[in-house]
């Protein structure tokens, strides 16, 4: 009996081990997958965070409803950074803490940056649902940080290429939004891609969100002894639509390129009668968007949350989850550092923002097409896809020697 018993017993403790190991993966595989929202829902910031995050919570909902990821189901928290970077400090650290697998940051590096290093130090992927500085990412904050969104250069670049070449412009006078780096970014990428094309440069000055007004500004435009084809202005909400109002005020007629920062319809009832107007920006939520994935979105934001966006960035909130789960889904993991490898392999990765693309070194788009809007009628409408020749180097989405 006692020879007999030893095997039984060494069987009936490896059946058992088996047992607890197959049970432990069972749990595990059941236990939901996190994501972590430290986004702005108050403050100024919620005018570009709010849409990108009920985007985003729908992409969340189309995964769960199609069976999970990787099989299973996944959970959020959100946490309101009320458009301050202490706030989105420690709700980042809450959410590591929560255990998040990935953190979705707010929409500017200003903003946004706290909260992503607190996941990059934690080892944990962070996207920034729509920051346009390419500081946001491997060169800035560092290599588990990404945007959805295309540098800031690139959107300078795509107006400078479009005037160019499409509108046939020659001469440009710039007006640079210093209240961020996500225009400054911009301005220096119109900088050099305008001088690549040949383009002249017949004037450049300089505007903050602080400025009452920019009456000096008008009057060195005015005061120029050629009037230029066009005025470049890189900004952003509130001064830049303040910045239009002026300048048409003043009897200025000439044709105004802008960058992202200044899409959306909601501030042109505060520019009566504005034409000549062209911005760089992700989608038309207006119509006549070319590309079905867009138009798909469109109806499934409108069907999920009762109204069509306000403003572009909303699909940004949308592709941050996608482009996130993609990789988890070729990696077959969560664990941050084959997330990292596979997101850094993108090449035109097709997301629903367009081609997608990253290396270990720069975490922003840089030549992904741009859907170029003009003010017609009081509104936004599209004019055509329009993707960069002039691709922005590292040392330009640094803004080194600047």
């Amino acid at each position: 009996m006692k020879l007999n018993m030893r095997p039984i017993v060494r069987l009936s403790v490896s059946g058992l081990a088996i047992a607890l190991a197959g049970w432990a993966s069972v749990a595990q595989a059941e236990e939901p997958i996190k994501v972590g929202f430290a986004t702005a829902l108050s403050g100024w910031l919620a005018a570009y965070d709010e849409e990108p995050h009920k985007a985003a919570v729908l992409k969340i909902e189309e995964i769960n409803k199609a069976g999970g990821l990787l099989g299973r189901q996944i959970e959020y928290n959100v946490i309101d950074t009320k458009t301050d970077p202490t706030v989105a400090t420690s709700a980042a650290a809450s959410l590591v803490d929560w255990g998040a697998n990935v953190l979705i940051v707010p929409p500017d590096y200003d903003m946004g940056s706290p909260a992503a290093l607190v996941a990059q130090n934690a080892g944990t992927i962070a996207i920034s649902t729509g920051a346009s500085d390419p500081k946001m990412g491997a060169q800035g904050v560092g290599p588990y940080v990404f945007t959805a969104h295309t540098a800031g250069q690139a959107a300078g670049i795509v107006m400078a290429e479009y005037a160019f070449k499409k509108l046939n412009m020659k001469t440009a006078y710039m007006l640079e939004d210093v209240s961020m780096e996500a225009t400054k970014s911009s301005c220096a990428g119109f900088v050099a891609a305008w001088k690549a094309a040949g383009g002249s440069l017949s004037g450049r000055d300089t505007f903050q969100k602080e400025d009452p007004s920019i009456a000096a500004q008008i009057t060195r435009i005015k005061g120029l002894q050629e009037e230029p084809d066009f005025i470049f202005m890189c900004s952003s909400l509130p001064e830049g639509p303040s910045a239009v109002r002026q300048i048409r005020a003043a009897g200025i007629d000439l044709p105004i390129l802008s960058d992202t920062g200044m899409s959306g319809n909601f501030w042109l009832n505060g520019v009566p009668g504005l034409k000549d107007f062209y911005v760089p920006t992700l989608m038309s939520i207006n119509g006549g968007d070319p590309r079905p994935e867009i138009n798909a979105f469109l109806e499934k934001y409108k069907a999920r949350w009762g109204a069509l966006p306000i403003t572009e960035f909303s699909v940004l909130g949308y592709c941050a989850i996608e482009q996130w789960a993609r990789a988890v889904e070729k990696a077959q993991s969560v664990e941050s550092d084959a997330v990292l490898a596979v997101m850094n392999q993108f090449r035109d990765e097709p997301i629903t923002c367009g081609p997608t693309s990253y290396t270990d070194q720069i975490h922003i788009q840089v030549s992904r097409p741009q859907l170029i809007m003009k003010v017609e009628n009081g509104a936004f409408r599209p004019q055509e896809l329009y993707r960069n020749e002039f691709v922005p180097d590292l040392k330009l989405l640094l803004r080194s020697g600047q």
